[in-house]
């Protein structure tokens, strides 16, 4: 059975509506919604409130989902764009070590060879693009000795001089700690900082 209530405001509309008789489902506050409820809410300063709140919460909610989308996007594209980079950088090391040796073994590049990092990218994320850390590597003290580690830093103490091989480690330590959290920004820039430096080799 349908039951009809009089339009008469409760609560924070109390003292408002125009007593008419509303179905009871079709009141807030009391007041009908098709006859009272609107302009209360757009002309009383608790109804006005009320908009505002409820404006807020839904500019915050909106905010939150293109955070989220924003978030989703660069999480999906940083490994591409850090793969495209490392790609550029590693192609500046082979050509800027094209005539060294084999920065842990000592002996002659032929062929093809790698950028050998002496501390990975896995672990030190930070010295990924640190040129101090990259040098030309031969394919099998690479791929195959797991970069020779112990042969690679004693080349690289008498490549470099024991400063920066010194600070190196120290880097290398913090950012074994504080792992590097790469930006899309920050891995576009360094890929244009050595798309610039290829073509002056």
């Amino acid at each position: 059975m349908i039951q009809y209530k009089p339009c008469k405001g409760t609560g924070k509309a109390k003292g408002c509506g125009c007593n008419k008789d509303v179905r009871a489902e079709y009141r807030k506050y009391g007041l009908g919604i098709e006859c009272c409820y609107a302009d209360w809410l757009y002309s009383s300063e608790e109804g006005k409130a009320m908009i505002e709140k409820a404006t807020l919460k839904a500019t915050k909610s909106r905010k939150s989902m293109e955070t989220a989308v924003r978030e989703d996007v660069h999480r999906k594209r940083l490994p591409v764009v850090l793969k495209q980079t490392q790609t550029v950088f590693n192609e500046y090391i082979r050509l800027r070590d094209k005539h060294q040796p084999c920065i842990s073994s000592g002996f002659p590049l032929n062929g093809l060879y790698d950028a050998g990092h002496l501390f990975s990218v896995k672990q030190y994320s930070g010295l990924r693009f640190d040129e101090r850390n990259v040098h030309a590597q031969s394919i099998g003290d690479n791929r195959h000795k797991e970069g020779n580690f112990e042969d690679y830093l004693i080349q690289v103490y008498l490549r470099l001089d024991s400063e920066s091989v010194d600070q190196l480690r120290k880097d290398a330590h913090y950012f074994k700690i504080h792992p590097k959290k790469w930006t899309i920004e920050e891995v576009l820039e360094i890929k244009k900082e050595y798309q610039i430096k290829l073509k002056q080799l």
